[in-house]
């Protein structure tokens, strides 16, 4: 736990501003050790007259005005997103920082909130101690993260969450065609994720393009000639895949990647 300094007293108020996914589970983590009161961004209905942390949880686009909507000024103010930097604060508060938990939010599915890696900033060293032991007081993994370097986490959180979660739905269209449901996918994905504690993901890549079987690759390709940008996205992505493979095992494989350019 790091040392708070004594003129500093410990958060007992929290002010959770916003009522989207992250709020909703912010509200339920912390309200278990702290006085924690819903806000609603548009009437600050509920807002305390005094509290020791807002946490302002709410679209990238209206962070600063509904900070600038805060009263008193006297507390910590801190966003929760990943791709704006704490700066954009600076005109509503003395104090001010960013309290990043990144994480997938659904409303309705439980969390292990220990888990879930914080990233803090502080536009001083209090401030960034005063919200590191916040997210320590629910978390085992907090780590001090500037804003250049928390909007590429945030971009890669993009690629390894979003654009995961929307290949699951391409196979979830392919296998409904055939009257299967996505779900058959899930112990494989499992598999994959679980690799990733052990392997780094090109020592976990397995598949056809990895092994250079281009007789499947291209009957793949074949089955998505009447879905032109699925086709495109296969081949970037299996282009992708033979490239790095062949640079880690030397066999100059990528050699063959034009075998599964558009017009074959």
């Amino acid at each position: 736990m790091p040392h708070i300094h004594d003129d500093i007293k410990p958060v007992t108020t929290i002010a959770v501003i916003g009522g989207g996914n992250v709020a909703t589970h912010l509200l339920k983590a912390f309200t278990p050790i702290a006085q924690v009161h819903a806000v609603n961004p548009r009437t600050f209905e509920g807002m305390p007259a005094t509290c020791d942390v807002a946490l302002i949880s709410v679209k990238d686009d209206a962070v600063a005005e509904v900070a600038s909507r805060i009263e008193g000024k006297a507390c910590v103010v801190a966003h929760t997103s990943g791709s704006i930097p704490a700066s954009a604060l600076a005109d509503a508060a003395k104090r001010y920082g960013v309290f990043y938990p990144m994480q997938t939010f659904s409303k309705d599915v439980a969390l292990d909130y220990s888990t879930i890696p914080f990233f803090i900033e502080g536009c001083d060293r209090q401030t960034e101690e005063i919200l590191t032991d916040l997210a320590r007081r629910i978390s085992s993994n907090v780590t001090v993260a500037d804003s250049t370097t928390r909007k590429r986490l945030h971009l890669a959180a993009v690629f390894a969450c979003n654009f995961t979660n929307r290949l699951v739905g391409i196979a979830d269209e392919i296998l409904n065609e055939c009257g299967l449901d996505y779900k058959a996918m899930l112990p494989l994905l499992e598999q994959t994720v679980d690799k990733l504690h052990k392997l780094s993901p090109s020592e976990a890549q397995t598949g056809p393009a990895v092994r250079n079987d281009f007789k499947v690759i291209n009957a793949h390709l074949e089955m998505l000639d009447s879905k032109p940008r699925l086709r495109t996205l296969y081949q970037e992505l299996t282009s992708q895949i033979i490239e790095i493979a062949s640079r880690k095992d030397g066999s100059g494989a990528c050699n063959n990647v034009p075998s599964i350019t558009p017009g074959i």
